[in-house]
Formats: structure tokens, sequence, C-alpha cells
């Protein structure tokens, strides 16, 4: 559930309850009001039919009024047990409870049948005693509770109308707060990885939402500047260490040339030595100064990994009858196979095979040896820089397999370590047309 559906349903719920308690104390305190008026009514008709009466210290007679027939239509005087007056047109339901009520011989205001709401009142003599004399009032309360019905069909109406009117409301509201994370979103989609110039760029701070806008653009920009620091250290260090180094390899090779065939030979083994070793710094800074470049400028081209693994010597490869070209630079691509050859080149002993093979959107070149393998607590501690030399041959190679992995992630795959008896360690890139 998305934080907008999350928050409309909070703010209509929290509506709803609120217009449910209005609905039900409102129509709680119009039944009060209407029982109030209903008793009040009958109070009155009840004192109305006992003026009527004669009333004196020695007991309570009936006395003839003239034009009493509505008064008379909905009364009952009872002395004693006797029915001195009754309704000539109640319902024989009606006549017998309000008979019973009134031989009770209590104030009582009971509901009757016939929607009806009657009142028993005993009539007091002039000394303050009670006489046996009873007069039973009812009133018909059937406009009341339609009323009632037609205020409470019509406040659920009421309260159904400002719900729908308040959702569209909260939601509208939701909308417009939530408008600056929906432009966020979408900005931050349409961005690359290597996009470190786009922004946000809501503007001044407007509220919390468009603070963290601009918060977030500072990072941005922050991360931006540190980005391209490394990548112009990364270059700087490749550019500086060129000279020193081609210097280095030639004054070697010229050393190696001025011997003549009595030289010291462990003197040339050294001189050869540092001429190898001259030859790999200039190839690792090479590789560095592709990764620069490929971090500056990442350009997405076509590699086929089947023509690259047929330039590497001595190995044996399978490759199927078509291989799709995979996405990257044929450059970087060939600088991140060549550590991992050499890698199982120094572990093999005395074979290196190559495999490319194609699964789940991805074209994999798996260089296999057959030496001691690697251990699966090594599988990804192989590719940190400088994990090499007093572990096992299994600890990994330098800074060449961190490299290879670097650089086959700045075209969108990987290299990863497959733990076994043997050695394999694999290049997978995506196929050309699905890298993200």
């Amino acid at each position: 559930m998305s934080l907008r559906t999350r928050l409309v349903l909070v703010g209509v719920a929290i509506l709803a309850v609120g217009l449910g308690v209005l609905l039900v104390a409102g129509n709680v305190l119009l039944a009060a009001r209407t029982q109030s008026e209903r008793s009040s009514v009958l109070r009155a008709r009840a004192q109305a039919q006992i003026a009527t009466l004669t009333v004196t210290r020695s007991g309570v007679t009936e006395r003839p009024v003239p034009n009493d027939e509505l008064l008379d239509r909905q009364s009952w005087v009872l002395i004693g047990r006797r029915v001195v007056e009754r309704p000539a047109v109640a319902s024989r339901r009606l006549n017998r409870f309000a008979i019973g009520l009134g031989r009770a011989g209590r104030r009582a205001e009971r509901a009757g049948p016939d929607n009806t709401r009657l009142l028993a009142q005993p009539v007091t003599l002039p000394n303050g005693d009670r006489s046996d004399a009873v007069v039973v009032v009812a009133l018909g309360i059937d406009p009341q509770a339609h009323l009632q019905r037609e205020v409470l069909i019509g406040s659920i109406v009421l309260a159904l109308l400002v719900m729908i009117a308040g959702a569209l409301a909260i939601r509208m509201a939701v909308d417009g707060a939530l408008r600056p994370i929906a432009v966020m979103t979408a900005s931050a989609e349409e961005w690359g990885a290597h996009d470190l110039d786009r922004r946000f760029g809501l503007g001044k701070p407007r509220d919390e939402l468009t603070g963290l806008a601009a918060t977030l653009d500072g990072l941005l920009a922050r991360i931006a500047a540190s980005r391209r620091h490394e990548q112009r250290f990364a270059g700087d260090v490749a550019h500086e260490l060129r000279t020193p180094v081609a210097a280095l390899r030639g004054r070697a090779e010229l050393a190696v040339a001025a011997q003549g065939a009595d030289a010291d030979a462990e003197r040339v083994a050294a001189l050869e030595s540092v001429v190898a070793q001259a030859d790999r710094m200039a190839e690792t800074i090479d590789t560095l100064l592709a990764v620069a470049r490929r971090d500056i400028d990442p350009q997405t081209g076509s590699v086929d990994l089947a023509s690259l693994a047929r330039e590497i010597d001595e190995v044996s490869l399978t490759e199927p009858v078509a291989l799709p070209p995979a996405g990257g630079s044929p450059d970087v691509v060939r600088r991140a196979i060549a550590p991992i050859v050499d890698n199982a080149r120094r572990h093999a002993r005395s074979r290196v095979d190559i495999e490319l093979s194609v699964s789940d959107g991805h074209v994999r070149l798996a260089v296999h040896d057959d030496g001691p393998g690697i251990r699966a607590e090594d599988a990804d501690r192989i590719f940190e820089p400088g994990v090499r030399g007093t572990g096992p041959p299994s600890a990994g190679a330098g800074l060449g397999l961190a490299l290879a992995r670097r650089l086959a992630r700045t075209c969108g795959g990987d290299v990863i370590a497959r733990p076994g008896p043997h050695g394999c360690v694999v290049l997978e890139l995506p196929i050309l047309g699905s890298a993200s």
C-alpha cells in the first residue's frame, strides 16, 4: 500500500469516526428531546383530565364537562377497580393495556401498543393523601417516530456526502503535498549512474518535502564533487606514473642490451625481472587509466567475447555456435580479461581453459584452471586489492582481479569466483540491448 493511499485512508477513517460520533450524539439528543416533549404533553393531558373530576376530602367523583370529546378520546378514568371513563375508539389491546396500567395504582409512563405512549397519574386529595382514582392518558407517537426516522436517514445521507467530499478533499491535499516526492521519483528514475550534474531543482524550501529535496541536492553535489575528485586522482596517478615507468623500462632494456655473452647471469635475470615488473606496472597503470576514462565517459559499445577469447594464446576455448554480442567497450573488456587469465596461469598446474556461454540475459566467459581451486571463504576476498603473496594460491592475485571486477562493472557486468577443487573465475556481461 502506497504512502498516498495510507494517508488518505487514515484521513477518511478519522473523518468517518468524527461524523459517526456526531451522528450518534445528534440522534440520541433528538430522541431524548422528543421523549421529554412526549412526557410534557402526557402530563398536561393528565392534569387536564384530573381537572374534569370532582375531588373532595371524601373522595373523587366524575362530573360531566361539556365539549370534552377531544380530551376523552385517549383518556381513561379509574376509581378503584371500576373504569368510569374510557375512549370509544381505542383498540382492545390498547384499552386492556391502559386499564392494567391504571389498576396498578401508581404513577408510571410506558410504551403501549399501537405506537402509543401512556401515562398513569394517581389523583391526590386536597389534604395530600392519594385517592383510589387514577387517570391514564395516551399519546400517539407516529409523527415523532416518523420525524426521527427522517432525521436519521437524512443525517446518514448527509454524513455519506460529507465523507465523499472529505475523501476527495483529503486526496487532493495529499496529492498536492506529495507532488514534490513524485517529481523527485520521476527525475531520479530518468537519471543514470553517471548523471553527476542532475539535480531535483524544486527551488527554495517551502515545507518539509521541498526541504528534503534541497538537502538531497546538496548531498548529490557533494557526492559528485567527491566522485570527480576520485576520477581526476586516478587519471592523474596513471598519467604521472607512466613516464617514470617508461624510463625505468628503457634503462633496464639498455642495461640488458649492454651485457655481453659473459655477463653475470643473475644480473641479467634481475634486469629482465625489472623489465617484466615494469611491463606489469605499465599494464596496471593503463588499466587504471581505462577505469578513470570509463567512469568519466561511460559510453556503451558492442563486444564480441568470442573474438577476444581467441586472441588469448595457450588456452583451450569452448564456445557455443552463436554467441550474441555483449554490451561494453572492447578495450575495457580486453583489459578485464587479461588479469583473470594471468591469475589462472599462475595457479594452474598444467592447463587453462576458457568456456563461453549464455544464460539469464548475460554472456559469460569462464576461465578454468587445474590448480588448487578457490575456497568458499575466499570467493569474495580475492577481489580485495592487495590480497596476495603470503596466503595460499587461492588467496588472490594483488590488484589484478580487483581491477578486472571494476572494469566489468563499468560495462554493467561483473566478475565472480566459483569455489571448488579447481580454479574458476567468471566474467559476465549483459547481452547488448538488455543492459540497464
